[in-house]
């Protein structure tokens, strides 16, 4: 009997790692192609670790070794948003090669990468969502009135391309019109396309997921919400600590947003509850699998497994009996999340103290595949002592000479 496609897994962080054991779980060969800093490399579920050689953008160099001659094919799980902008372009010069890409509209997938897209299908679909502009040049913060809410955020339109040049968080907040110009006019020196939006306001816990897979025929194959509890940093960061929990009114809009705008495949959309209203506001929409991963198993649903089996015509893993309450924590980010959001006011030791007080899930470490977790802490250790020890060389300078 011959043996089941690999699974390659393209780009990713804490994700990678996650789906990688999926598939080695469900005994398929994984090969995760990557950076020299990802942690999916040090995982016992990865088969091959590739990081392709050569000049040019990510993309290029991971569409270069894809095609090269001589590939066996296999199932490509995206992990990342670079992974999933070079699959909308190429996806016929893949599946020529014998790749099983995700299923997807294409167009709907790269309108999902460019925030601008996102909210315009969002308003044509009748989904609540924030006021903003975009702004490509400088002369578009004309556009922006001047009675615009402050503070409001300057965010990347293409979120893959802000992390491609090194920028931390995902937006900078600015607080009036005079900041706006400044950082407008530093961010789009760097070639980025920004979006100025406002800032919806309600706390931490009032950000919603819904997850959903439509069939070609616009039908939910699963779907579920989730819940962020805590990010790093408060307000604009990565989620530090969420727990399952289904809610309806999540559930209903976030599945007619797929089917409105005719969406098909894996995503998900991301909502915050407006304190003003009360009512749900779109956020962003990610088209693949994402950091919450591991959550989503541990609560019953193995959505890489889910996808592979998908791509290849396999019978699906059930996704029916998924459990609300099952908690994913990042401790260190969350730490330092609950340290400024005492420092704000706006918790108290006791209030953290209590909202970890359950049984928790881990994004990366696991007992029977620790390297992910101890190599990735090495290396940061390295890098931080190796920075604290430039900044403690004296600086050079010349010897002074003697008076003659």
């Amino acid at each position: 009997m011959p043996s089941r496609p690999r699974a390659i897994i393209l780009g990713g962080a804490e994700n990678a790692v996650s789906v990688a054991r999926s598939m080695s779980r469900a005994g398929v060969l994984v090969t995760a192609v990557g950076n020299a800093g990802s942690r999916v490399q040090w995982s016992r579920a990865c088969d091959a670790f590739i990081d392709p050689p050569g000049d040019g953008d990510v993309q290029e160099r991971w569409l270069r070794w894809l095609l090269r001659s001589g590939s066996t094919g296999g199932v490509l799980l995206p992990c990342d948003d670079e992974a999933l902008e070079l699959i909308a372009r190429y996806r016929t010069q893949l599946v020529e090669r014998s790749y099983a890409p995700i299923e997807a509209d294409d167009d709907i997938l790269l309108a999902m990468l460019d925030k601008h897209q996102t909210y315009e299908l969002a308003r044509s679909a009748g989904i609540p969502s924030p006021v903003t502009c975009t702004l490509r040049k400088l002369e578009d913060l004309e556009q922006v009135n001047h009675d615009f809410p402050y503070p409001c955020a300057l965010k990347p339109v293409h979120a893959h391309l802000w992390r491609r040049a090194g920028l931390p968080n995902k937006a900078v907040v600015v607080n009036d019109r005079r900041e706006l110009e400044r950082q407008t006019r530093a961010l789009l020196a760097l070639g980025l396309e920004m979006l100025v939006t406002e800032i919806i306001p309600g706390p931490e816990g009032a950000f919603s997921s819904y997850y959903g897979y439509l069939d070609e025929n616009g039908e939910p194959l699963l779907h579920f919400t989730k819940r962020k509890l805590r990010q790093y940093p408060p307000g604009f960061g990565n989620g530090c600590y969420h727990i399952t929990d289904w809610d309806p009114e999540v559930a209903a809009l976030g599945l007619a947003f797929f089917q409105r705008i005719g969406l098909r495949g894996l995503a998900c959309v991301e909502f915050k509850r407006d304190a003003r209203d009360g009512r749900l506001k779109l956020i962003e929409c990610n088209h693949r699998l994402t950091a919450a991963d591991e959550q989503l198993r541990r609560a019953g649903v193995d959505l890489p497994l889910f996808l592979y089996n998908r791509a290849l015509g396999l019978p699906l893993p059930p996704v029916d009996g998924w459990r609300s309450g099952v908690r994913l924590l990042w401790p260190i980010a969350d730490l330092r999340a609950s340290w400024a959001l005492r420092a704000a006011g706006e918790i108290t030791l006791l209030e953290w103290a209590r909202s970890v007080a359950h049984r928790q899930h881990l994004a990366v470490f696991a007992w029977d595949d620790p390297m992910p977790t101890l190599r990735y802490g090495l290396a940061r250790i390295i890098r931080l002592s190796r920075l604290v020890a430039r900044q403690r060389l004296p600086s050079r300078r010349p010897l002074p000479t003697a008076p003659r």
